[in-house]
């Protein structure tokens, strides 16, 4: 493939993070809903849209009702209490740090995440990626993930077929779609069976083929 502008999401796809923060997820919901698995399956499936949509979503998704602010407080406050210890503990996929690395010397790599954008910059640094990558970019309610990648390509002069989004969940296969930049899906292929990938992989590291192909 002709990639000259690499998308990456984060959780799930660079970091291995995701069970972490289903967990601590479920546990903010609790109080409104005990079917775990549901909060779990609505986080995979929101992953990427931002932080404080996954949690509206959800709700929404649980209740049929609109998240109201003291909710959304108590949800919030919930899970960032736990936040700094899950990110203490995770670590990458295997073969990450290598693929990132060898992708950035052939070219642009960049990170579009739904963590805040301080919060991502903190935790790729300490991950030693920082130097490899162009930019990273945390998505919010005012500026989705397609709007930060536009704006890269426009900067760089890269049409967004010359681009690829690497992502794990559906809402970033539509912020792909959105942005025009064809789509990668990390996980199994019935989960993206709705949408229209390029292709699905179990982890990123299997992706380096079909881009240096």
């Amino acid at each position: 493939m002709g990639v000259r502008v690499l998308f990456l999401d984060y959780d799930g796809v660079i970091a291995d993070s995701m069970a972490a923060k289903i967990a601590a997820l479920a546990d903010a919901f609790a109080p409104y809903s005990a079917d775990r698995a549901a909060v779990g399956e609505g986080f995979r499936r929101h992953a990427g849209s931002g932080r404080e949509l996954i949690f509206d979503r959800i709700y929404e998704d649980l209740t049929g009702e609109a998240l109201g602010e003291p909710d959304r407080a108590r949800i919030v406050g919930a899970f960032l209490a736990r936040i700094d210890a899950i990110n203490d503990a995770v670590g990458l996929f295997p073969g990450v740090r290598a693929f990132i690395e060898a992708q950035a010397a052939k070219r642009l790599v960049a990170v579009v995440t739904g963590v805040p954008q301080e919060e991502a910059e903190r935790q790729l640094a300490r991950f030693g990626l920082a130097p490899f990558l162009a930019s990273v970019h945390g998505a919010t309610r005012e500026t989705p993930k397609h709007v930060h990648m536009g704006r890269v390509l426009e900067a760089r002069a890269v049409a967004p077929a010359d681009a690829l989004f690497v992502g794990d969940s559906q809402a970033d296969m539509r912020e792909a779609a959105l942005a025009g930049v064809p789509f990668v899906g990390i996980g199994t292929p019935d989960f993206f069976a709705t949408g229209a990938p390029v292709a699905v992989f179990p982890c990123l590291p299997d992706l380096a083929p079909l881009l240096d192909g």
